[in-house]
């Protein structure tokens, strides 16, 4: 008995299985699948805007070291630029000093000359003037001063031709 088959029963679970089939094909299947669909076409968009902003990311990324790079590199020339200025402005600095020593050499230089040149003459005075003294009490004779003078000139000029 256990393998007794009712043959209505099993038409009857065949009608309604097919029933339910096309009930479902009917009324479920076609919301079912439309939800399936407009799930998968949510998760592509969502997918194809990650990618997007995937994308986008690695472009602003770049350029940001991009900009980073540039923003380096007008650093080290601007302290290049103040580098070469700050060694322009010493140089030009010690030259500057160099030529305010070299024009306070030359000043000194000169006043030196001058001093000498004016204590040379002072000490031919002073000698023209011994030297008339002298001969005046040698000769023991006045002469007028312009005679003395020549007299004096001439000998400091044969002295200065012996030495």
């Amino acid at each position: 008995m256990l393998l007794n088959v009712n043959t209505g029963l099993i038409f009857w679970t065949v009608v309604t299985f097919l029933l339910l089939l096309f009930v479902l094909k009917k009324l479920a299947w076609a919301p079912i699948l439309g939800a399936l669909e407009e799930r998968e076409a949510r998760i592509r968009e969502d997918l194809e805007r990650a990618e997007k902003a995937r994308t986008e990311s690695e472009k602003l990324l770049e350029e940001q070291r991009q900009m980073l790079q540039k923003a380096r590199q007008e650093a080290q020339e601007i302290i290049e630029r103040g580098r070469k200025a700050a060694e322009a402005a010493r140089q030009e600095l010690l030259a500057k000093s160099k030529e305010e020593a070299e024009q306070l050499l030359e000043k000194a230089r000169r006043e030196i000359e001058l001093s000498r040149d004016k204590a040379l003459e002072e000490i031919r005075n002073l000698a023209v003037d011994l030297s008339l003294a002298a001969a005046q009490k040698v000769i023991r004779k006045e002469l007028d001063p312009d005679e003395h003078r020549r007299l004096v000139e001439e000998a400091l000029q044969e002295m200065r031709g012996l030495s």
